[in-house]
């Protein structure tokens, strides 16, 4: 007798359509909720990264104090040459390990250093990121030493209380009476130079040399925190 054996066949299955379609579904319902989380864990960090950069600032703001009486630097020195001695950064260059970085072609000009915010990309050529406050604007009375008196350290009452750099597009210094409404990325208005690109909202450093987050919206304007005569 022939005993005949067949193996037992498995039959093979595709998914059906609409198990596809619960697929994309679950798929696209975990992406609506990861990538927003993703994002701002990531701005999150580029915040942190820009408070990194202002601490930095304002150790090399501390720094030119000591060595000129108490005064911060210049805001513009007309007579200067940009990369040297024309702007606050190209005094603060030597104290804070930018020295010769400055690129005019690049944006910023201080591209890739503690000048350069990681959440801002403009096209808008400046030597910073940053807006660099002249917070004795009331005290300016000419002279010799004309630009350097609109910071005096001595004449601040309450440096913890008084911003002097922060968050900015397209222009690398201002005063407190009309230059610093939050304006649009990408947009220059003179009397809106501050950008809150760091979750609706921007870093300031202070006087003190500590820095904080500020929220703030578009068209707000925040000339108290920059002006040292309110704070007295």
């Amino acid at each position: 007798m022939i005993i005949r054996y067949e193996g037992c066949r498995r039959e093979r299955r595709g998914f059906t359509l609409i198990e596809l379609l619960v697929v994309i579904a679950i798929i696209a319902i975990l992406s609506a909720i990861l990538f927003p989380v993703f994002s701002r864990s990531r701005e999150k960090a580029r915040q942190t990264t820009c408070q990194s950069n202002l601490k930095q600032i304002g150790q090399g703001l501390l720094m030119y104090a000591q060595d000129y009486d108490e005064w911060f630097p210049p805001a513009y020195n007309s007579f200067g040459t940009a990369g040297q001695s024309r702007y606050w950064a190209d005094f603060l260059a030597p104290y804070v390990g930018v020295k010769g970085k400055y690129d005019k072609n690049a944006s910023p000009c201080y591209a890739n250093t503690i000048f350069d915010c990681s959440s801002l990309e403009s096209q808008l050529i400046v030597p910073t990121d940053y807006l660099y406050f002249r917070v004795l604007w009331a005290y300016w009375s000419g002279g010799t030493n004309e630009w350097a008196q609109y910071n005096d350290m001595t004449r601040i009452m309450k440096p913890s209380e008084v911003g002097v750099v922060a968050d900015s597009e397209g222009s690398e210094w201002g005063n407190p009476t009309s230059n610093a409404g939050i304006g649009v990325l990408g947009e220059k208005v003179s009397s809106q130079r501050l950008r809150n690109r760091h979750s609706e909202g921007l870093n300031i450093l202070y006087c003190d040399g500590h820095v904080k987050w500020q929220r703030a919206s578009i068209g707000d304007n925040l000339a108290n925190i920059f002006d040292e005569s309110k704070h007295r």
